[in-house]
């Protein structure tokens, strides 16, 4: 794939609101820099306005108009919504790259199940976790969480901020390191959903990192295997046992690219992302104290070690730059063909997460739609439990919803 002006791409991931999610904004941005030919379909908007075998003509219509020989798939956490007939179709007409986002969780219960379809899958994780899937016989690269770096400046603001948290509290061990700073009389702004601050923007999100002489970051996890009604993610899909592990998160790089000083949680692969010359390293309570303590009274030590892992993140997590090296090393001629493998349990899995479908069909009475999802549903074998969530959750969103706006 030497010849950019021979390789046609096909993006279908989640389009975002200018910066509200950057993550998916910026792996399409690093695509189109490098082929601006390429063609971007929002695929759960595709699938909401057109059901299965619309969506599905669709993306095939796209792929033969626009001689389209390189499809990516950007995988929002934890999403059915594809079958795998219709992906082994696109695989014997295109080159099919894959992307999985929080993959050390759905791995087992759903991304194995779709990388077998994948020519290449690229992981925002260590490289220990690529062997998981080599044991698979599928091609896996890890890229750590890229990021359009022109999204992220870094701003020379005064650091009044002494510590800084931004995300999800609700998990107990997050806030447990959290108060126990507090208790210990540090000064620690909080912020996202749950917290008094409460969300913040993107733009917000940026200057906090700036502002903020420690960034802190966590490595948790999911701690509750419950239904998110935010994103309709199912983690009750999560074994058990994931509990245990721990994870890479982008956050560092974010803060990294804002000129931001991070403090991380331990996780395997961290000394990949970044060296401890460039990101301080904790792994318990009483490690987060001292490294707090040291960090903010070495303020030299903290900035050149802020600059490092700057000029670190804008040269390895930049998007455009990722993508660049990846395409033009794809050979799209040398593939392999493989059988697909299903379990009984994946097709429940895949059966189960069709209800938010059908029950957005059925309730914007869609029904063609709805008999289409209804139809999957009925052979592959639904969980109750996880109906009833879509239901509730589509029930709010189509019916209550609309007549409290009425009001």
């Amino acid at each position: 794939m030497n010849d950019t002006n021979k390789t046609n791409i096909l993006i279908l991931t989640r389009k975002t609101k200018e910066n509200a999610n950057s993550i998916y904004n910026s792996y399409t941005n690093g695509i189109i820099e490098n082929y601006p030919q390429a063609i971007v379909l929002d695929y759960f908007d595709l699938y909401f306005q057109n059901g299965k075998k619309k969506f599905e003509a669709e993306i095939f219509k796209q792929i033969a108009e626009h001689q389209i020989n390189l499809v990516f798939i950007n995988f929002v956490s934890g999403d059915l919504t594809f079958d795998l007939i219709f992906l082994q179709t696109i695989t014997s007409k295109c080159f099919l790259l894959m992307n999985f986002y929080d993959t050390e969780l759905f791995f087992e219960p759903i991304d194995r199940y779709y990388a077998q379809c994948a020519d290449l899958v690229i992981l925002p994780a260590a490289s220990n976790f690529t062997h998981s899937y080599k044991l698979l016989g599928i091609n896996a690269i890890a890229t750590f969480s890229l990021f359009d770096t022109k999204l992220y400046k870094k701003q020379n603001l005064t650091k009044d901020i002494d510590i800084s948290f931004v995300g999800d509290v609700s998990k107990k061990s997050r806030q447990a390191f959290l108060n126990y700073l507090l208790e210990a009389g540090y000064d620690v702004q909080i912020f996202g959903r749950g917290t008094k601050n409460g969300t913040v923007s993107f733009e917000k999100m940026k200057e906090i990192f700036s502002r903020s002489k420690i960034n802190l970051n966590f490595s948790d996890t999911v701690e509750e295997r419950n239904f998110n009604k935010h994103t309709n993610t199912d983690y009750s899909l999560v074994p058990e046992i994931m509990q245990y592990m721990t994870q890479l998160k982008g956050r560092s790089i974010e803060s990294a690219l804002c000129g931001g000083f991070v403090l991380t949680q331990y996780a395997i692969g961290i000394e990949e992302m970044f060296d401890t010359d460039e990101i301080a390293i904790f792994k318990d309570k009483k490690e987060l104290i001292e490294k707090v303590k040291y960090y903010l009274n070495h303020d030299g030590r903290r900035k050149q070690m802020q600059e490092k892992a700057y000029q670190k993140a804008l040269e390895r997590y930049d998007a455009s730059r990722a993508f660049s090296k990846i395409l033009t090393k794809i050979d799209k001629h040398n593939r392999s063909k493989k059988t697909i493998y299903t379990d009984k349990e994946f097709l429940h899995n895949f059966a189960s997460h069709h209800a938010l479908y059908f029950f957005n069909f059925l309730f914007k009475l869609q029904l063609h739609y709805a008999v289409e999802e209804w139809n999957i549903m009925r052979h592959n074998g639904i969980k109750l439990t996880t109906l009833l969530k879509h239901l509730r959750q589509q029930f709010y969103y189509q019916i209550i919803r609309k007549i409290l706006k009425r009001k």
